[in-house]
């Protein structure tokens, strides 16, 4: 019960469009804050998804992070914002960024495991 509860509240903490918020960010503001916030954000998501629930959650809420983010730049084309961002449009943006933030993520779920494995280690020592 547990693991599905943190692998739930991992899904929903992914639902939020980070990366939109970080162009958007980026786009008005002209701030990279956004992006650090973003990598803070999902590589937490990624080590808790990984250290308490399963891995499962953190690839299916890459996948609707990415989706999520598409849907409401593509509902705020009214900023302009494309020409910002060149040679990119938003979305392509949006999907370069989400594939470099698995970067972090993927490190963040390589140290989640090792330190299951240490516990495990560690409890069949004592045992």
């Amino acid at each position: 019960m547990k693991k599905g509860l943190v692998g739930l509240i991992v899904l929903i903490g992914y639902t939020v469009p980070f990366v939109y918020f970080a162009l958007l960010g980026d786009f008005k503001t002209g701030t990279l804050l956004g992006y650090l916030l973003l990598l803070v954000v999902f590589t937490a998501l990624a080590y808790v998804g990984q250290r308490f629930s399963h891995l499962s959650f953190v690839v299916v809420g890459n996948i609707v992070s990415y989706f999520v983010s598409v849907y409401f730049a593509g509902r705020r084309n009214d900023f302009g914002w494309d020409g910002y961002f060149k040679p990119l449009t938003a979305e392509q943006l949006i999907l370069f960024v989400s594939l470099l933030m698995l970067i972090p993520q993927l490190i963040a779920v390589v140290v989640a495991m090792s330190r299951e494995a240490k516990q495990r280690m560690k409890k069949q020592i004592t045992e």
